[in-house]
C-alpha cells in the first residue's frame, strides 16, 4: 500500500499541534505496511521527542484487551456464563437492580448502567452500593465504563486475583509481551498526558462536591488518566489502566485474531454484531465503526487518550493509531476526525492496490 498520504497527514497534524505526537502501525496478518511515530511524547514542561518503542496510555482499549479478553477465558474455562447474573459473583448487588444484569449486557453495554460518575468521590464503602443501584432504565446501547469496573470486580472475584495479576499471567506473558501492563509506570519513555486533572475536575464537579478532593496538578506520565481508575482503584480497573506500545498490540493483536489467547470460536463470539444499533456493539468492541468504507466484520475500539485498534478481517487489515492527544490539555473531538481521515486513507490505499 502507498505510504505517503498517511504519513503526510500525520506529519501535518502533529506539526500543527492538533496532537503532541503520535505512533502507527498498519499492516496484515502477516506483513507491515506502514510504522512511523510523529511529533512529541511531552510537550510541557519540557519537549521529548516520541519514538516507535514509546508506551503510551491504552485508556479504553483496557475493555476489550484486558476486561473483555479476561471474561471470555474464564468463559472458555466454564467458570461463568454469558448470561449469568451479576449478583451470582458479587453480594453487594444481591436485591439491587444491577443484580440482575448479565455479563452478556455488561459486556455489550446494554445493561443501563450509566456511563460515567465520579465514584471515587463515594465513601469507599458505599461504592459497590453505588454500582449496584445506579441505572437509566434503558435497554438500547448506552456506553457504560462502570459497567467494565463492575466487570473488572467479577474477573477478580471469580480468578482470586487482582485484574493486573491475571491480565500478566493468562494473557500477556503467555504470548511474551514486555511492555503491556498496568501502571503506575517507572519507565522514561512514555508519552505524558494531561497536565493535571483540569477535565476530571469540570466532569466531577457536576456531579458531587469536590472541594475536599486532592487533585493531580503536574503531568500525568505513567499514572493512568483516567479519574476513577487511578483515584478508585489504584490504577487497576476494567474501565482503563493499560498501558502499552506499538509493538506490543500489533502481537496481542495477532495472537488474538489467530485464536492464540482464546480459541477461535471465542474470537468469533466476540466480533459479531449484539445490538444491531447506529453503535454495533460486540464482546467488548465496537463492530463496523466505519460503515462503507471498511467491511461489516470490522472490529475496533477507541480510547479516550487518543488511541485505536482496529481490525478488519475481510481485508486483513490491522490500523494501531497511539496518540497522547489529552496532552498537555483535553481537547474533544480532536481524535475522532483523525481517526477517521486515517482510515479513509489506508483503505483508499488498499482498495487501489487491489
Amino acid at each position: 500500500m502507498s505510504c505517503l498520504a498517511l504519513y503526510k497527514f500525520l506529519s501535518r497534524n502533529t506539526a500543527k499541534h492538533r496532537i503532541a505526537g503520535c505512533v502507527c502501525w498498519v499492516g496484515s496478518s502477516k506483513k507491515t505496511f506502514f510504522f512511523d511515530a510523529f511529533g512529541y511524547a511531552q510537550i510541557e514542561p519540557t519537549k521529548i521527542k516520541i519514538n516507535k518503542k514509546t508506551l503510551f496510555d491504552l485508556a479504553s482499549i483496557t475493555k476489550p484487551m484486558s476486561t473483555a479478553l479476561s471474561i471470555m477465558l474464564l468463559y472458555e474455562n466454564k467458570e461463568i456464563k454469558l448470561g449469568d447474573k451479576v449478583k451470582k459473583f458479587l453480594p453487594a448487588f444481591k436485591d439491587r437492580i444491577n443484580g440482575k444484569k448479565t455479563i452478556k449486557q455488561l459486556l455489550t453495554h446494554t445493561s443501563g448502567i450509566p456511563a460515567w460518575f465520579p465514584v471515587y468521590l463515594i465513601d469507599e464503602k458505599k461504592r459497590m452500593k453505588f454500582l449496584a443501584t445506579a441505572n437509566t432504565g434503558k435497554k438500547s446501547v448506552t456506553y457504560s465504563c462502570l459497567g467494565y469496573i463492575i466487570l473488572g470486580k467479577i474477573i477478580e472475584t471469580v480468578s482470586g486475583q487482582t485484574l493486573d495479576k491475571y491480565c500478566h499471567k493468562n494473557i500477556f506473558r503467555k504470548i511474551g509481551l514486555k511492555n503491556t501492563l498496568f501502571g503506575p509506570i517507572t519507565r522514561k519513555n512514555v508519552a505524558a498526558t494531561e497536565f493535571g486533572n483540569a477535565h476530571e475536575k469540570r466532569m466531577a464537579s457536576e456531579h458531587c462536591d469536590i472541594s475536599h478532593m486532592k487533585w493531580r496538578d503536574y503531568v500525568i506520565k505513567g499514572e493512568v488518566h483516567d479519574g476513577n481508575s487511578f483515584y478508585g482503584f489504584n490504577g487497576v480497573s476494567g474501565n482503563a489502566g493499560l498501558f502499552s506500545n506499538v509493538s506490543d498490540l500489533v502481537k496481542l493483536t495477532r495472537q488474538y485474531c489467530l485464536g492464540n489467547i482464546v480459541k477461535n470460536e471465542t474470537v468469533r463470539l466476540m466480533t459479531k454484531d449484539y445490538t444491531g444499533a447506529p453503535e454495533k456493539r460486540g464482546l467488548g468492541w465496537v463492530i463496523d465503526p466505519y460503515p462503507r468504507i471498511l467491511s461489516r466484520a470490522t472490529f475496533s475500539h477507541t480510547g479516550f487518550t487518543g488511541t485505536m485498534l482496529l481490525v478488519d478481517p475481510i481485508s486483513d487489515i490491522i490500523i494501531i493509531l497511539l496518540a497522547n492527544a489529552v496532552h498537555p490539555v483535553v481537547r474533544i473531538n480532536t481524535m475522532a476526525l483523525i481517526r477517521r481521515k486515517v482510515v479513509e486513507i489506508v483503505a483508499k490505499s488498499v482498495k487501489r492496490q487491489a
